[in-house]
């Protein structure tokens, strides 16, 4: 609605760039309170966020642009144009694993206590984002008739596919299934027996969310496969990988008793 805050200037302030580091800001903040529970040093919070920031925004760019071929190919620069949007989240998500991973296991840190830590402010963090995609237009929905549909101005991504119909506010869905996700999480903490527990869930409700939302969203018929777009997809890995995870922690455990 709103994909440019102000000028100042030659300065423009980009709604989804500005909210994106809101969001990074936020969920930083977020993870340094919880990872005091978990004894986990802030300097070295700071640290690994700095290298998940950038895994997390290379990743997700690097995703999105494979993914939108079409629109960057007859213009290179266009890439590195972040601030004006155009992030997949899971691509971010996952090489951000890698690059934490690896990054808190030389600092012995055990990743699944530190993914325990993460995953409110990711809750946050990610919502927040979402705000700025709705602000810039993008990550939209399908057309539909249901009285809160959203029409998008002349100039959006959103636009650009569907003009004035009313469409699915898939960046809203988001932000409300995120901050619910974050409750559920929260409360978790409570009654934590062992690490690896929040993330568990968390990749699990996330996965939920993710595979019912993607039959809302824009995605070009092109990236179908067996009537799944990618997202829903990576989805359903997702949960199979924390049931997998889930099934060899308590595995684990039952040996370890």
């Amino acid at each position: 609605m709103y994909p440019v805050l102000f000028k100042l200037g030659p300065f423009s302030m980009h709604a989804y760039g500005f909210m994106l580091a809101v969001g990074f800001l936020v969920g930083i903040f977020i993870i340094i309170h919880f990872a005091k529970k978990e004894n986990i040093r802030e300097e070295h919070i700071l640290e690994l966020s700095i290298y998940g920031i950038i895994a997390a925004i290379v990743g997700s760019r690097l995703m999105y642009v494979i993914g939108e071929w079409q629109q960057y190919k007859e213009n290179l620069l266009e890439i590195f144009m972040v601030q004006k949007g155009g992030l997949a989240f899971l691509g971010g998500l996952l090489l951000g694993f890698l690059v934490v991973g690896i990054a808190a296991r030389r600092r012995g840190i055990p990743f699944l206590k530190l993914m325990d830590v993460c995953a409110p402010g990711a809750s946050v963090g990610y919502a927040i984002a979402r705000v700025g995609c709705f602000l810039n237009g993008c990550c939209f929905g399908h057309p539909t008739e249901v009285p809160w549909g959203v029409r998008f101005p002349f100039g959006s991504l959103a636009h650009a596919h569907y003009g004035s119909a009313a469409i699915h506010p898939t960046q809203i869905y988001a932000l409300l299934a995120l901050l619910a996700i974050f409750i559920i999480v929260v409360m978790l903490w409570r009654n934590k027996s062992y690490d690896g527990q929040v993330f568990i869930w968390w990749l699990c409700l996330y996965a939920v969310y993710r595979f019912n939302v993607e039959f809302f969203r824009f995605c070009p018929d092109e990236f179908y496969w067996l009537g799944l777009n990618p997202g829903q997809i990576i989805a359903l890995l997702m949960l199979a990988a924390a049931l997998g995870v889930y099934a060899a922690l308590r595995f684990q455990r039952r040996v370890g008793a």
